[in-house]
C-alpha cells in the first residue's frame, strides 16, 4: 500500500524522516517494498501489509501503527 508521508503527517505529528519511519516500521512487521521521493520534497512509503492487518489498509489505520511505534497521540485532520 503506497502512502504519502505528507498524509501520514495529517493524523500524526511524527518528526522522523521517511527512511526511519520505513525503518522502524520494518521491524514492527510491516514490510517496506520502496521508499521514493517526490519532485515536492515529500516521500512515497510502499508497505506491505498482510491479509491478517485489515485495519492498516488506510491512511489512517497506517498512522494508528506510527503513532504507537512512535508513542504519540493520533488526530483527525481537519476537513
Amino acid at each position: 500500500m503506497k502512502i504519502l508521508v505528507s498524509w501520514l503527517r495529517d493524523f500524526v505529528d511524527v518528526t522522523a524522516s521517511p527512511e526511519e519511519i520505513a525503518r522502524t516500521m520494518s521491524v514492527r512487521g510491516f514490510a517496506v517494498e520502496s521508499l521514493d521521493p517526490t519532485d515536492d520534497g515529500d516521500a512515497v512509503i510502499d508497505f506491505e501489509v498482510t491479509a491478517n492487518r485489515p485495519d492498516c489498509m488506510s491512511v489512517a489505520g497506517m498512522a494508528r501503527e506510527i503513532a504507537t511505534a512512535f508513542g504519540l497521540p493520533t488526530r483527525r485532520p481537519v476537513v
